[in-house]
C-alpha cells in the first residue's frame, strides 16, 4: 500500500509538471543559481544609479520601460528610487562641478585609473542609507531590492553589493551594472553568503570609448572568482546611455530575481522527498 500511494503521489507531480510551461526561464537554462524568495511578499524595489553629468531624471522613464516588458515589474509591485548624485568638482575637468558620486581621475577608465577610495566609501554609504529608509519606511527587504547603475552608478552599486560586511547586512536580490566597472583599489574578498545570493546582469557596449569594453573582462573575471553568478551582455555600441536590447536584458533579470520560478527537476525532487518524508514518519499511525 506504502509502495501504491508513493507511485500515484510521484505520477500527479509529474503529470501537472509534464502539462504545465516550462518553469526555466532562460538564466536557468544557461546554468545560473536559483534562489528562492525570502518571503511570500511580492513587492520589491529597484534602486538605480545615473552616471557622472547625468541627473536622476534621465532615468526616470526606467518605472514605465521596464514594466512594458515584464508587466510583473509594474509601480504597483516595484518602487522605482532613482536618487540624485550631490554636485562634485572633478578632477578630470580641471575641477568643474557637475552631478558625480565620487572624484575622476583618468579618462577613459582602463585597468590603470586611479581611485577615488574616499568618495567611492561615502556613496557606498549613501546607497545603504537609501536601502535602510526602503526597508525601514517601505517594510522591503534587501533580499526583494536589486541595486543598479550605469558607469559611475554602475560601480557604486556594484561596491554596494558586494562588499557589504557587517553580519546584519542581507544580500540583494541581484545587481544591474550597465557600461560600469569594478574599481581597480577594491580587491579584498566578497563574503561567500552575499556572493552565492547576489547575482550580476553585466552589460556593456563593445565600441565603449569612454569605460573601456575590456573592463567588463575584467571585472567578470575578478567577481566570478569570488563565486558570483554573472551574466555577461554585449552590444554593437558605444557608451550609450541604454538601448532597447539593454533595457529589454535588465527587465528580464530583474523579473527573474524578484520572480523566481522553480526549475522542474527541483519541484519534482522535493516533493517527492516531501511525500516520502510524510509516510516513512506516519506509517504507523495509518496502519498503511
Amino acid at each position: 500500500m506504502h509502495q501504491l500511494i508513493m507511485m500515484l503521489a510521484l505520477h500527479a507531480v509529474v503529470s501537472l509538471l509534464a502539462t504545465s510551461t516550462s518553469l526555466a526561464s532562460a538564466f536557468q537554462d544557461a546554468g545560473h543559481r536559483w534562489h528562492p524568495p525570502s518571503s511570500g511578499d511580492d513587492r520589491g524595489a529597484v534602486i538605480f544609479l545615473h552616471g557622472m553629468g547625468d541627473t536622476s531624471s534621465g532615468w526616470a522613464s526606467l518605472d514605465h520601460m521596464l514594466p512594458a516588458v515584464c508587466p510583473r515589474l509594474s509601480t504597483d509591485k516595484i518602487e522605482y528610487i532613482i536618487p540624485q548624485a550631490p554636485i562634485k568638482g572633478i578632477t578630470l575637468n580641471g575641477g568643474q562641478l557637475v552631478p558625480a558620486w565620487f572624484d575622476l581621475f583618468d579618462w577613459p577608465i582602463d585597468s590603470t585609473s586611479r581611485d577615488d577610495v574616499i568618495g567611492q566609501l561615502n556613496a557606498v554609504c549613501m546607497v545603504e542609507e537609501i536601502v535602510q529608509s526602503v526597508e525601514q519606511e517601505r517594510g522591503i527587504p534587501a533580499s526583494r531590492i536589486v541595486v543598479g547603475g550605469f558607469a559611475q552608478g554602475a560601480a557604486v552599486a556594484m561596491l554596494a553589493s558586494y562588499f557589504r560586511k557587517e553580519r546584519k547586512h542581507q544580500p540583494f536580490a541581484g545587481c544591474v551594472c550597465l557600461s560600469g566597472w569594478l574599481p581597480n583599489s577594491w580587491n579584498f574578498p566578497v563574503n561567500s553568503y552575499i556572493a552565492e545570493m547576489t547575482p550580476l546582469l553585466w552589460a556593456h557596449g563593445v565600441f565603449d570609448n569612454k569605460v573601456l569594453f575590456h573592463q567588463q573582462a575584467l571585472g567578470v573575471q575578478r567577481l566570478e572568482k569570488e563565486g558570483i553568478d554573472v551574466i555577461q551582455k554585449n552590444y554593437p555600441c558605444a557608451h550609450e546611455s541604454f538601448q532597447l536590447q539593454e533595457i529589454k536584458d535588465m527587465a528580464e533579470f530583474v523579473d527573474h530575481v524578484l520572480f523566481p520560478k522553480v526549475p522542474k527537476q527541483m519541484a519534482t525532487a522535493e516533493f517527492v522527498a516531501s511525500v516520502k518524508y510524510l509516510f516513512d514518519h506516519n506509517t504507523d499511525q495509518y496502519n498503511l
